[in-house]
């Protein structure tokens, strides 16, 4: 009784992360921003909430190798709704939300509790969680909820920002820049139902030495037997299993079509010479610049994506560039914004990569050369 009892009220000493989880942990001691992106009950929130609560109490074990704090911090800790951070995160930090003598058996231990503040808008949450640090001193955690807009992360300076869910965009930037004056990092845990969102593509599409992506799929957590991982993929529609088993972002923005990527992904192949190709621009600044190259196979009538290019904040120049090794001889064409005014310079846009184009004219017997080596995927 009494061992059940210590075990409920201090959890973070017998907290024992699979792999995955101690490669997102260990990230913290190099990445000042870190996105868990893992498959549905997984252990991504519960890794999480157990950092979280060896960064407020100062009380890390002795295999820890990820990022330490040496002194009380604060921390903010939300989710999409007050009662979604209720019921996750504050749950994980504190204990059973409509229950407050369990509180202390989630994974800040009971006698690292120093108080609470309610929240009145939800029943049940609280607003903020004092917590005695091993320096001396406390800590707090101030729980909030993306629903509040960015305007309420705007007040606090923290040391650590945890997103368990994903977080619109203009709040995740306000967690970052709450974190400038200390130094501070933000860890994000969620899966990627939103498919290739502006805050999946900053960790995917945009690559940086102050962040880094950890994944975990159902064959890593150990929890599950083969058979129960068998009847969970099998229980989610086909064009969710990736998100829900494996952490994979469904394609796009939120995938339209119910088929896997597997089911439309091929195996490179050597593009036959009469087979017809088209390359095709989206303007944009703030907005991505895109550019794909297509093949049409007009006797199986199939149609291939064969590259595709993404960058934002560039000019023509540097988009050109990234786009002339896929053949100076491809065609291309833009939407009808292509047509406006550059404001700087006065000229539309579509003649500046014309002028760009016209500067790679090769003579025809590399044109042909070039025809002959695409491919596709």
């Amino acid at each position: 009784m009494e061992i059940g009892r210590r075990q409920n009220t201090n959890r973070l000493r017998y907290y024992r992360p699979y792999a995955r989880q101690t490669v997102f942990h260990e990230a913290g001691a190099t990445f000042r921003e870190r996105l868990f992106m893992a498959g549905n009950q997984l252990g991504k929130t519960l890794a999480g909430a157990a950092e979280a609560a060896m960064h407020l109490t100062g009380d890390y074990p002795h295999w820890w190798a990820g990022g330490r704090f040496d002194r009380p911090i604060t921390m903010i800790g939300g989710s999409e709704s007050h009662e979604l951070t209720r019921d996750g995160v504050q749950r994980l930090l504190v204990g059973p939300p409509m229950s407050e003598e369990e509180w202390g058996t989630g994974y800040i231990p009971k006698a690292a509790i120093a108080g609470w503040t309610r929240r009145s808008s939800a029943s049940g949450a609280l607003d903020s969680v004092t917590v005695h640090h091993a320096s001396g001193g406390t800590s707090t955690l101030l729980l909030k909820a993306y629903e509040q807009g960015r305007a309420k992360w705007q007040a606090n300076t923290v040391d650590y920002v945890w997103f368990d869910e994903e977080p619109p965009e203009d709040v995740y930037f306000e967690g970052i820049t709450r974190t400038n004056a200390t130094g501070g990092s933000v860890a994000v845990t969620f899966t990627p139902l939103k498919g290739m969102s502006s805050v999946v593509s900053r960790y995917l599409l945009e690559p940086s030495d102050d962040r880094t992506v950890v994944t975990m799929t159902i064959d890593d957590a150990e929890h599950y037997t083969p058979e129960e991982r068998a009847k969970i993929i099998a229980s989610y529609p086909a064009h969710e299993k990736e998100a829900r088993t494996k952490g994979v972002p469904t394609l796009g923005s939120g995938r339209i079509f119910p088929v896997t990527e597997e089911q439309v992904r091929i195996d490179p192949f050597e593009i036959p010479k009469h087979w017809v190709q088209i390359g095709g621009l989206d303007f944009g600044w703030d907005h991505p610049f895109a550019a794909a190259a297509c093949a049409w196979d007009r006797d199986a009538d199939v149609f291939y994506v064969t590259k595709v290019y993404r960058e934002r904040e560039a000019t023509p120049i540097i988009h050109a560039a990234a786009l002339k090794p896929w053949g100076v001889w491809l065609p291309w064409s833009w939407p009808h914004d292509g047509l406006q005014h550059d404001k700087g310079s006065g000229e539309q846009l579509a003649a500046q990569y014309r002028g760009q184009w016209w500067r790679w004219r090769r003579r025809p017997e590399t044109r042909s050369r070039a025809e002959a080596t695409g491919s596709a995927c």
